[in-house]
């Protein structure tokens, strides 16, 4: 088993690294523009706090 057969080219990896982005682009731009699937996805979301009450996640 040869590490070239493993490792995907550079150019895939550019490839699957732009539709991903572009995937997260247009999911932001959808969840943006619907105001009842933010609430459903603020509503679904765990929130983690410190002591003093700051959000961090």
């Amino acid at each position: 088993m040869k590490l070239k057969n493993i490792i995907p080219a550079p150019e895939a990896v550019l490839r699957e690294g732009i539709i991903v982005l572009g995937g997260l682009v247009i999911a932001s731009i959808v969840i943006s523009r619907i105001p009842w699937l933010q609430n459903f996805i603020a509503g679904n979301s765990i929130t983690i706090k410190d002591q003093s009450g700051n959000t961090l996640y």
